[in-house]
């Protein structure tokens, strides 16, 4: 026989028993005397048995009142603490994300996404996981983590893609170099004169310079000299002499590019856009919408930092910004308040 269940007469007799009287019980559930001794008269008759004796001035359990407080009392006091938090998980009072991302966006993003959210959601956790855009897309469809901050390559059916921004990689080479003598736009054939500094296979930079060498270009990548993890690391091998390198634009404000100069290449290959990647079949928590708002709000305040994307046909103009010397002119942004030395994470994208 099917019973039905109702929570409001359940917490009635609940309420009964602790305040040991109808009338206070009644204000606690915020209804008029005669509302709650209907509630608990309800519940006797679906039950078929009497729970209270009852005077004028007095309730008492009866054996059957007694045996059914025993039964109930612990699975209410779960009940209402589950839906207290769901309801603290919705309100973003609590709760955990696990996302991806590439470590350009890392570097750039994450850390002052992550500082605004504590300050509007202190008791969120945050789990940020570092890797090449193929592992992200492998970690999300296994549900290791919620979402990611990542290329796009190519479209996937299982995945929702939500741009952010759009980014271009760039060339990085020593203050005085041949390249900075370039009166146009610089691309891709104009870094593979020289020695090169590469971001590790499975980056999505070096994919993305591989492709465009090999299907736009037509020539093989014999320039390369020096295959490296970190964008840190390439820095500091140009900055050595070592070669040109290729890096991409988000990360560059968090880079120590002191005596470099930073070209952004004007291919329509060297651009990509950033986004949020998450499985189509499932909806994202309140935390993580939560902090994809800030990841917004981050990349608008670092955009004004970021060197301006080129145009997509070539132009005659200064090549290069030479990060060694004060930016100026309208066209080109603000740089950032030079800071001391300090020792890098060693990001690799």
């Amino acid at each position: 026989m099917a019973i039905n269940i109702k929570y409001r007469p359940l917490k009635a007799f609940l309420l009964a028993i602790h305040t040991g009287s109808f009338t206070h019980a009644a204000n606690q559930l915020g209804v008029t005397q005669p509302s709650f001794t209907a509630l608990i008269q309800d519940l006797e008759e679906v039950l078929g048995l009497r729970l209270f004796e009852r005077t004028t001035r007095t309730i008492s359990l009866t054996s059957a009142g007694e045996d059914f407080y025993s039964r109930i009392q612990r699975p209410i006091a779960d009940l209402e603490e589950a839906y207290r938090s769901l309801a603290d998980l919705a309100a973003v009072r609590r709760g955990n994300v696990a996302l991806g991302a590439l470590p350009s966006t890392a570097l750039t993003l994450l850390p002052a996404a992550v500082g605004a959210l504590r300050h509007v959601h202190p008791a969120l956790k945050v789990r940020v996981v570092e890797a090449h855009n193929d592992e992200l897309l492998a970690m999300l469809r296994t549900n290791q983590i919620e979402f990611a901050v990542a290329a796009q390559a190519e479209p996937a059916p299982d995945l929702t893609f939500t741009p952010l921004a759009e980014d271009c990689f760039c060339a990085v080479y020593p203050a005085g170099h041949p390249l900075g003598n370039v009166r146009r736009m610089l691309h891709w054939r104009d870094v593979l004169r020289y020695d090169l500094i590469l971001l590790s296979q499975g980056s999505n930079a070096r994919q993305q310079f591989d492709r465009a060498v090999r299907d736009e270009v037509g020539a093989p990548v014999t320039a390369l000299r020096y295959d490296v993890t970190n964008m840190g690391t390439a820095a500091g091998m140009v900055r050595q002499g070592l070669g040109v390198s290729v890096l991409p634009r988000m990360a560059l404000p968090e880079l120590n590019l002191t005596g470099l100069c930073c070209v952004p290449l004007g291919d329509a290959s060297a651009r990509r856009y950033i986004g949020v990647l998450h499985r189509r079949d499932r909806s994202l928590s309140p935390a993580a919408q939560a902090l994809i708002v800030q990841l917004e709000a981050a990349l608008n305040d670092i955009s004004q930092r970021l060197l301006p994307l080129p145009p997509l046909s070539a132009t005659e103009g200064p090549a290069a910004r030479d990060m060694t010397q004060p930016a100026t002119g309208p066209s080109v942004p603000r740089r950032p308040e030079k800071s001391s030395p300090r020792k890098q994470k060693h990001p690799k994208d």
